[in-house]
């Protein structure tokens, strides 16, 4: 009989959708704190925006993560320091993550948070993390704080360089 399945796959066109997701939606949610933005949202639309963001990142970070088990991307070490930062509370140094890092706090992650600035602070170029917060291994509190869009210009180049080396 043959198999429809035999291992999980997520190619890099899905990554490349996935990514091209993450970052019109972290595009249109930092414009949410612009005095010029007209849209103001119901709590139904944010409900529903909160789901959109949760569902899009956790889909992203499990492709990536199939990607990187398999060995399709081969660079788990892989810094990130024009998007993702983490620290351990107990230290409190701000360092670049790693892919494998960003991946797996994003899944693992307890709280999940995106302020809207005070539009007086707003200019258009303002970038607005996503910070992610929990704990390692029961023991250590940690947070992640994460510039969607660039993440997903990063994850966006990766893929073209592994492609390249591989062609």
């Amino acid at each position: 009989m043959k198999e429809i399945l035999s291992k999980h796959r997520q190619d890099f066109s899905e990554i490349r959708r996935l990514c091209l997701i993450c970052h019109g939606l972290d595009y249109s949610t930092s414009s949410l704190s612009s005095s010029h933005s007209r849209l103001h949202l119901s709590e139904n639309s944010e409900t529903s925006l909160q789901n959109l963001i949760s569902s899009s990142l956790l889909s992203l970070a499990i492709a990536l993560r199939i990607n990187l088990y398999q060995r399709i991307i081969d660079q788990p070490s892989l810094e990130l320091p024009d998007s993702s930062w983490l620290y351990f509370d107990e230290e409190l140094i701000d360092r670049p993550a790693t892919i494998k890092q960003v991946i797996d706090k994003i899944i693992h992650a307890d709280t999940v948070a995106k302020p809207e600035l005070p539009s007086d602070l707003w200019t258009g170029d303002t970038k607005i993390a996503i910070q992610f917060k929990g704990t390692e291994f029961g023991k250590r509190d940690w947070t992640l704080n994460i510039i969607l869009e660039r993440f997903a210009e990063d994850v966006l180049r990766l893929l073209d360089e592994v492609e390249a080396q591989n062609a």
